[in-house]
């Protein structure tokens, strides 16, 4: 709800500031990037979501693109994050292990208002890897018939394949800044596979054997998503 607020105020701020400055006399467009330029941004969207929610954590996100001629640009965008952590709830000791990795090509058309607003559309291509692993530790069972020592490991690995349009709006205060704000409808193809791998020792019997089990499952789906805020993007042209 809150994402959505600061969108509508962003968009309706843009608007308006573009309808201004469009009336403006002798200001003409320009290319948002001109042929063979390069501009590097980074989505300012992890520093949002800290600031709403200290508990967020938010990939960091990079975005590369290089100017075309008839105001086109080619645009390569990657993105990911790591995350470790130990947790001790009770008798069980679990530690998570999360990695999750994406890596877009995509191409876009621009826009120009003015000299500094303006807006773009386009689609990206992007292949995404996203790991989760889990390990947990803990005493099963009673004192009465006797307690059991657990391991369990789980391993959950989904790949994704999706295509991604976009429609995005820029503003730039300097020739060498550009800020972009971009929303994104998603369409995803997941791939998943889960596996589970259980280690059971009685207390009973410590130097006895243990007991083993295997399970596990596959999964292929679709998934639509729409994101009506992905971030705003800080941008250098160089």
């Amino acid at each position: 709800m809150i994402k959505l607020l600061i969108t509508s105020l962003l968009l309706t701020g843009f608007f308006r500031t573009a309808l201004a400055q469009e009336n403006e006399k002798g200001e003409a467009a320009q290319a948002f990037l001109p042929a063979k330029d390069y501009s590097l941004g980074i989505n300012s969207q992890f520093a949002m979501d800290g600031l709403l929610d200290p508990e967020t954590f938010t990939p960091i996100e990079f975005l590369l693109r290089r100017g075309l001629p008839g105001d086109r640009s080619l645009r390569l965008r990657a993105r990911g994050w790591v995350e470790n952590t130990n947790k001790i709830e009770g008798e069980e000791n679990r530690k998570i292990q999360q990695s999750r990795f994406a890596i877009a090509l995509g191409h876009e058309w621009h826009h120009p208002i003015n000299k500094k607003l303006g807006y773009y559309f386009g689609a990206d291509l992007e292949k995404g890897w996203d790991i989760h692993n889990t390990s947990r530790n803990y005493m099963w069972g009673s004192t009465t018939y006797g307690l059991s020592e657990v391991r369990r490991y789980d391993f959950t690995t989904i790949q994704s394949l999706g295509l991604l349009p976009f429609v995005g709006f820029f503003y730039s205060p300097l020739p060498y800044l550009i800020l972009s704000y971009e929303m994104r409808v998603e369409l995803n193809y997941l791939n998943t596979k889960s596996r589970s791998d259980t280690f059971i020792k009685s207390s009973a019997n410590p130097d006895g054997s243990e007991s083993h089990s295997i399970g596990g499952h596959d999964a292929k789906t679709w998934v639509f998503d729409f994101q009506p805020y992905s971030g705003i993007f800080i941008n250098l042209k160089f």
